[in-house]
């Protein structure tokens, strides 16, 4: 046992020693009690092969004392894979060594001493990077392997039996016969029944094969010396049709059980021509036995074949030194058939070939074409189904993922005929999976199998036809039996605030919870309001209501539109978090949500979805704005009865301007962007052949609003929520202020008979802002300041890009807005008339 484990361990490579692993056969109780199964055994091996420094020394040392019979083998490989393979078992074992000094260092200088040492540590690094090489190929290549082979015990036939190889021994046989003194005659009559054998791959006394070092290089011959001149010249001629021979069995005997449906095809393609080489060698041999076969004869008769023999070595030799599979094995054997046009003989072999290779792979677009499914084993088809998302996810994410990611096209599997088609194919496919998805039966519009050729024409009309039945299906069944336009009419109502007594109604309804903290609102609240506002408003008639839902999101938009415009530039990082930011009020984190289901969301994705509620969440904000400047108003209209009302004229012109700015913003975006967007949508919609015309209107027609309602740019968006965030603080300060207008007021009517304490902070506030009218009156001017900075930034950002692009939109909300500004100044130097504050209705009239 102890000389088992040391050769084991020698070819390993280990750190261990026997006589440590021996000291834990001795003390295991456990050892010899596990009883595995060869197949286990010959897994542990190949395991441990990877971790040994030389995989095939160890197999072929493991394999040598199989085959002996050694005793306790199963036992010490199993013993060996825990201790080598088993972390948790190599970290208690791991014998402990004396740290050595490192070499270079200054503590220990190199001597010649430690050369062998530098060596050995060299060569073991190298033979640790090719293990990780070889680790990850053999990684790659179990990937390309169908699950079921992992569980079959498959025997290796060529290396058990090597004899069963119809080509040459691997090891190189020496010439053990000598010509000499034979007469030419009889040599002629020796060499003929060699080369026989030879063009079979069987190796002869007189003519010996040689090593090949790769698998696909030429094999060469060594020829006995006694041999005539003359016919060693002729012999000489023949050989390259043995050297050929032997590529195209080697090629055949490479190929195994994962190398897919295409190399299978065509190597049953290659036995069948063998099999009329064979016949050929069986009739030369019949005419040699009958002495009717000379050595020109047979040169004569092999001639032909030699050309066919060098086509099929060329092509296996491209496809098997490239490792090519699938589509790129069949786009080797299409420009090899199509560079033979002056030559018959040889592009008829290869148009064979090529024919019989892609009808796996032919079959398989078939199914997908006219069924919408893939059946790759081998993963060889230019579309791979990456299974993202599952048909039970679909109702709750509905994201683009199905339809961007799940199917993706394999560059390099696409055969070379067919790449003016893989858009075609790889929609048509999707179309007919997502009605399959629906559960609509498809049928088969078209009974011809598609069928290679040269002329693309005589398989595009049936790759066009079944996209045109794909297409027009999967768009009949989204505009009819699921009401795709009612579904975009429906999101229209809500996200871009057409359905205006709903959106009144709900803001009525909400506004005291929403103008809380984030943390203190109550969703079920909300969506209990939203519910109520839905049946009492013009919303009830909408067939899609059900599906609104309320969402509070965790971030305001400028910052949700920052971390998007950010992504993969410098700026990035900093909206990884929000950490810094105030806490949130329900007005600025509200959004509507909609489930939609399943094939509707494939138009109406997340994406989608996030497009619109951005959309929504800026008209929603500005709205919200508007209100607030109107109860402004209604607070001014109490002021303006006061008797020292020409105070607050600053303010009731601010307050109008900001109101005029906001109103014809909102204007701007509904009546000016979104409405004629959405008319130039609808009517393109009408003229789409297939689903991908739809999504792609659909994203112009969200990136059109997005960017003309002021979102996309960072500058722009930032200069829009600075203005609105004035108009906020001026609409809060005038709120604060309110209740010291009114109790000022009833200070300045009562006079010195009001002397009440419940009112007598009302007094105070009262005296004081008599006082200090002129601080009132400097805070309302920062706060027009501070506006108009903010306007005139908008306009001039707005100007800037105008610059560049002549047919932007936003030069029609530049000039509303420029208009605006003259026409506010007039209104105030009018509004500062004593007689307008007196309430003379002819002024007010003019």
């Amino acid at each position: 046992m102890l000389s088992t484990i040391k050769e084991l361990l020698d070819a390993l490579g280990s750190s261990l020693e026997a006589d440590t692993v021996l000291d834990y056969i001795q003390n295991d109780p456990n050892y010899g009690n596990s009883n595995p199964s060869s197949k286990q055994v010959n897994e542990y091996a190949q395991r441990l092969a990877l971790k040994a420094s030389n995989a095939k020394a160890f197999l072929k040392k493991y394999d040598d004392l199989k085959n002996k019979n050694t005793d306790n083998l199963s036992d010490i490989i199993v013993l060996f894979y825990k201790l080598v393979c088993d972390e948790k078992r190599s970290k208690i074992h791991k014998p402990k060594v004396a740290p050595k000094p490192i070499l270079g260092d200054n503590k220990h200088q190199i001597t010649k001493e430690d050369l062998p040492q530098i060596k050995d540590k060299l060569l073991k690094a190298v033979d640790e990077s090719k293990k990780l090489v070889m680790k990850s190929f053999e990684e790659k290549e179990s990937k390309l392997r169908p699950n079921w082979y992992n569980s079959l015990d498959l025997p290796n036939w060529q290396k058990d039996h090597p004899a069963m190889s119809w080509d040459f021994p691997k090891e190189p046989v020496a010439i053990i016969a000598s010509l000499a003194g034979i007469p030419i005659a009889s040599q002629e009559n020796i060499i003929i029944d060699e080369l026989l054998y030879i063009f079979s791959g069987v190796p002869g006394n007189y003519i010996v094969h040689q090593r090949v070092k790769d698998t696909f290089d030429p094999r060469t011959f060594l020829i006995s010396d006694d041999l005539d001149d003359a016919l060693k010249q002729m012999v000489q001629q023949m050989l390259p049709l043995a050297s050929n021979y032997s590529i195209v069995r080697r090629f055949i005997e490479h190929c195994n059980m994962w190398s897919g449906q295409v190399l299978h095809a065509l190597v049953s393609a290659i036995e069948i021509l063998l099999k009329d080489y064979y016949t050929m060698i069986a009739q030369l041999e019949t005419e040699h036995m009958s002495g009717n076969l000379s050595l020109q004869k047979l040169w004569y008769f092999v001639l032909p074949t030699m050309h066919t023999m060098q086509v099929l070595a060329a092509i296996v030799t491209n496809i098997g030194k490239s490792e090519l599979r699938g589509g790129a094995v069949l786009t080797v054997l299409h420009d090899k058939t199509s560079t033979l046009m002056g030559d018959g003989r040889a592009q008829e072999i290869s148009l064979f070939l090529t024919e019989r290779a892609c009808r796996p792979y032919l079959s398989i677009l078939d199914q997908w074409i006219h069924k919408g499914t893939i059946v790759d084993p081998f993963q060889e088809f230019m579309i791979e189904d990456n299974e993202l998302v599952n048909r039970e996810e679909l109702p709750v994410d509905y994201s683009a993922d199905y339809w961007e990611k799940r199917y993706s096209v394999q560059r390099e599997r696409v055969p070379k005929f067919l790449d003016k088609f893989t858009d075609i194919i790889l929609r048509t496919g999707k179309y007919l999976n997502v009605i399959s998805q629906c559960g609509k039966s498809i049928a088969k519009t078209n009974t011809e199998d598609i069928k290679y050729s040269l002329r693309e024409q005589n398989y595009s009309a049936i790759i066009q036809k079944a996209y045109a039945f794909a297409s027009k299906s999967l768009l009949e069944l989204l505009l009819k039996e699921y009401d795709l336009m009612g579904r975009l009419k429906s999101v229209k109502n809500y996200f871009l605030m057409s359905q205006g007594d709903f959106i009144v109604q709900f803001m009525d309804a909400t506004e005291q919870e929403l103008s809380k903290k984030i943390d203190d609102i109550i969703p079920s609240k909300l969506e209990s309001l939203l519910g109520l506002c839905l049946r009492l408003s013009a919303a009830s008639h909408d067939p899609y209501n059900e599906d609104m839902r309320v969402e509070l999101l965790p971030y305001d938009l400028q910052f949700q539109m920052f971390k998007i415009l950010s992504i993969e530039t410098e700026d990035e990082k900093e909206y990884k978090q929000n950490k810094d930011c105030p806490p949130l009020t329900g007005i600025e984190t509200f959004s509507f949500g909609m489930e939609v289901k399943w094939p509707v969301s494939l138009i109406l994705n997340h994406k989608a979805i996030a497009c619109y509620q951005m959309i929504f969440r800026h008209l929603f904000y500005c709205k919200h704005i508007e209100r607030l400047l109107c109860r402004v108003w209604l607070y001014n209209k109490v002021v303006k009865r006061f008797s020292e009302a020409r105070l607050y004229a600053d303010a009731f012109a601010l307050r109008q301007r900001m109101l005029s700015c906001i109103q014809h913003l909102q204007y701007y975006m509904c009546v000016e962007v979104i409405e004629p967007s959405w008319c130039q949508l609808i009517q393109s919609l009408d003229k789409v052949n297939n689903v991908d015309e739809v999504l792609e209107r659909h994203n112009d027609f969200l990136e059109s609003c997005l960017g003309d309602c002021m979102l996309t740019s960072p500058q722009l968006l930032k200069a829009v929520t600075t203005l609105c965030l004035v108009c906020v603080q001026f609409c809060t300060f005038i709120q604060e202020m309110h209740k010291y207008f009114v109790d000022a007021e009833l200070n300045s009517m009562l006079g010195s008979t009001y002397d009440n304490t419940d009112y007598s902070e009302g007094a105070d506030c009262g005296t004081t802002m008599s006082a200090s009218s002129d601080s009132f009156a400097s805070s309302v001017s920062r706060y027009g300041r501070r506006f108009t900075a903010a306007l005139l930034s908008m306009l001039a950002i707005i100007e800037s890009m105008a610059r560049d692009n002549n047919t932007n939109k936003l030069l029609n909300i530049s000039a509303r807005l420029n208009f605006n500004t003259y026409y506010v100044k007039q209104l105030e130097k009018f509004c500062s008339d004593d007689k307008l504050l007196r309430g003379e209705k002819k002024q007010v009239a003019s």
